[in-house]
């Protein structure tokens, strides 16, 4: 069984009233609502947001090239794409049990579904929506190769996804690093963000080592590159 996690975090909430009622404005939808079959509850406002946040998100040609830097190749060209690959195959996006309490969100290979944390079942806070949608990319780039393996090249590519996902969620609102002492994103997708879009390579090379460095440094479908490699030497 595959279990991949796409960040190990705890939420809190500091938010004064004004900053929320700031960061709120003209983020929840009022009428229009996503269209995605079976994938989830349809009742949820929070997976329902998430879903939202993706169908609308395209990836710029220069931070595609950014990533390719570091040898990512993103599984997804956007996020309707990643949207259509889980219709397609009926992957389920729910909350539930997952294997750790600090962990965000996972793929389980051997029951083709995405859990995201139980805890995050009722957040309304802007930045957590973009990190579970960023958290739904990275873990529909795990389903696709459906091998039931993983590996360093892998999670390069599916990391590229949360790169991708946030740097274009930063640039529709400015805001949403201010709340960056949260480990989900200080940790998580601002990390990503940072390092992916940055040109500091050897920082990227020891995140990558310290959270997959006991990973095979390729898989079936994801060859690997020369950044990968050096990961492990």
């Amino acid at each position: 069984m595959k279990i991949n996690c796409y960040s190990q975090v705890k939420f809190c909430h500091s938010y004064s009233n004004a900053r929320m009622k700031s960061v709120y404005a003209g983020f929840f939808p009022q009428d229009k609502k996503i269209q995605s079959g079976d994938l989830h509850d349809k009742n949820n406002d929070t997976i329902n947001l998430a879903l939202e946040k993706l169908s609308e998100l395209n990836f710029s040609k220069s931070d595609i090239e950014k990533v390719a830097r570091y040898g990512a190749v993103p599984v997804f060209k956007n996020g309707k794409e990643a949207i259509e690959f889980a219709k397609a195959n009926s992957i389920p996006i729910i909350f539930g049990k997952v294997d750790q309490p600090d962990i965000h969100a996972q793929w389980v290979n051997d029951k083709n579904t995405i859990i995201i944390n139980e805890s995050y079942r009722f957040t309304k806070s802007p930045e957590i929506i973009y990190a579970i949608s960023a958290a739904i990319l990275h873990e529909l780039g795990h389903a696709k190769d459906a091998d039931g393996i993983s590996s360093i090249q892998e999670e390069i590519d599916c990391l590229s996804l949360n790169a991708l996902a946030f740097n274009e969620f930063k640039k529709q609102n400015p805001n949403i690093t201010q709340s960056s002492n949260l480990p989900i994103i200080s940790d998580g997708v601002e990390l990503y963000s940072n390092l992916f879009m940055g040109n500091n390579q050897k920082a990227l090379q020891e995140r990558i080592k310290l959270k997959y460095g006991t990973l095979p440094v390729e898989s079936p479908h994801h060859k690997a590159n020369d950044f990968a490699k050096s990961v492990i030497q």
